[in-house]
């Protein structure tokens, strides 16, 4: 345990410095021996909390920042479910489908509220590759963020940043569902709004995908607007 606590100590100096830090410097923030450090940093490295710069420099990694954005997405989303399920009702009631709502966490997207469908999806995991909802998000991510997940999968990696880019001139996503992001002030994804796409008939997917990005500027609003706190 006290590894691990001089670990995320690591990481913590990391953020909070706001620049690149040397091995050097690094070992001594953690009080742990060179090579104890750079076992930490290594594993770090590999789940992208840390990024390796030129010679021994280190900086905080793009999965860092999908743990922020799961954070705040999870605090702030909860507060404004009401009306982001009534925005849900009104895009389900819109297209005839039923309609979702996903948040990152932890590498997926996890459906956190729904209207017009199975309750039972609420909870479910859905990756960030092989469906419109992670293919909605990752579009509006940053270029190394999608890159790392392409990495993942070597043999369509390049097919699936081709893909996000379609996607992104689009401003949705389609799969096995029609999706579009949920952005954030700063233009990059914070969740994803999604609604099933009716069974042989592809005619509707613009009319379904205009409708769902309209519903994911309005949840944006929600988000972005402060919440109401009880008295």
């Amino acid at each position: 345990m006290q590894s691990l606590s001089r670990g995320l100590t690591l990481l913590g100096e990391l953020g909070r410095r706001g620049r690149p830090m040397t091995l050097t410097e690094l070992t001594a923030v953690a009080g742990l021996h060179k090579s104890t450090v750079h076992r930490m940093l290594a594993a770090f490295v590999e789940h992208g909390l840390v990024q390796r710069l030129d010679g021994s420099r280190y900086a905080v990694g793009v999965g860092l920042y999908e743990l922020a954005e799961s954070a705040r997405a999870a605090s702030t989303g909860a507060a404004r479910w009401p009306r982001i399920r009534a925005a849900l009702a009104d895009l389900a009631r819109a297209t005839g489908q039923p309609a979702g709502f996903a948040v990152p966490r932890f590498g997926v997207l996890v459906r956190s509220l729904g209207a017009g469908g199975d309750p039972a999806d609420t909870g479910a995991e859905v990756p960030l590759v092989g469906t419109a909802l992670g293919a909605a998000y990752l579009a509006f991510r940053p270029r190394p963020e999608a890159e790392r997940v392409a990495a993942r999968h070597p043999d369509d990696g390049y097919a699936l940043l081709l893909g996000l880019g379609r996607t992104r001139a689009r401003g949705y996503a389609i799969g096995d569902s029609v999706a579009a992001p949920v952005l954030g002030p700063d233009g990059l994804a914070t969740a994803a709004v999604e609604v099933a796409v009716p069974a042989g008939d592809r005619l509707a997917v613009q009319r379904i995908g205009l409708a769902t990005v309209a519903c994911a500027r309005r949840v944006a609003g929600l988000l972005a607007t402060p919440a109401e706190v009880s008295a």
